[in-house]
């Protein structure tokens, strides 16, 4: 069961930071730091994005979805304006309420608030988009197992879901040294802050590609990497090959009973 409650204020921060910026604020700030001691700024500037400031990668998933998309974790819908005024479908999904009206202000027509366990539109859309580090949001890889598992109940047979993520051995900027404590490298804590408010520590989930194609596989998914960047960065394409029918009609039947 996700907890939406602990997520709101994990994320509080982020929220108080793109409100300032919306409310005309430039300068905006959210403050991140992770396991390895560093702390970054990050500029509330970058989820307001237009489609011209994207970065390759960006543009190549956007390119690749279909007619009906779910844009989970949709911030404050940098990407689902673009898609929106391409003619597709999008639904925004996003769990901060802050970001949910400003997304509605800033003119997405279907904005829903929740997490991807909130949705019930089996077998619905033919994308599904987790895009700036979107990996980040099963914190785990038991939490990336039924991230997948969800997600393959809401494409249509043969859709794809859109999934960014950094394999962090590749990332020069870090000296892997984490505890022996039986983790995966690429689970890490996390902790925001934004005008004096300071956020509790929180999981986060990078996974290289390799580790994301098995657990993949095991949900019915095949994997491929469209798109590598520097650093261990990648853009991963997952499509659903299980047997839909058998999929859907068993697990919804498992959760309305």
């Amino acid at each position: 069961m996700v907890d939406s409650a602990r997520l709101t204020r994990a994320w509080s921060p982020l929220a108080a930071a793109l409100v300032s910026f919306h409310q005309g604020n430039n300068s905006a700030t959210v403050t991140v730091k992770n396991d390895f001691g560093q702390r970054e700024e990050l500029p509330a500037s970058l989820f307001f994005r237009r489609e011209e400031d994207f970065e390759e990668w960006e543009g190549l998933a956007l390119e690749r979805c279909g007619t009906r998309v779910l844009d989970v974790g949709a911030g404050v819908g940098a990407h689902a304006l673009p898609l929106q005024e391409r003619g597709h479908r999008v639904t925004a999904l996003e769990l901060l309420p802050d970001a949910v009206r400003i997304m509605r202000e800033r003119g997405v027509t279907d904005v829903r608030q929740g997490t991807l366990a909130d949705v019930t539109d089996w077998a619905t859309y033919d994308t599904l988009l987790l895009l700036m580090h979107g990996s980040m949001i099963a914190e785990s890889l038991l939490g990336l197992d039924r991230l997948l598992d969800r997600a393959a109940l809401l494409v249509t047979p043969g859709g794809v879901l859109l999934m960014d993520s950094t394999d962090l051995r590749e990332d020069g900027s870090v000296e892997f040294q984490l505890e022996d404590d039986g983790r995966y490298f690429g689970e890490l804590h996390y902790q925001l802050s934004a005008g004096g408010v300071e956020s509790e520590i929180f999981p986060q989930l990078f996974v290289d590609a390799e580790t994301l194609a098995e657990h993949g596989q095991r949900a019915g998914w095949d994997t491929e990497i469209v798109w590598r960047g520097p650093g261990g960065r990648y853009l991963a394409e997952l499509t659903s090959v299980a047997d839909h029918r058998a999929r859907h009609d068993g697990s919804v039947s498992k959760a309305l009973s």
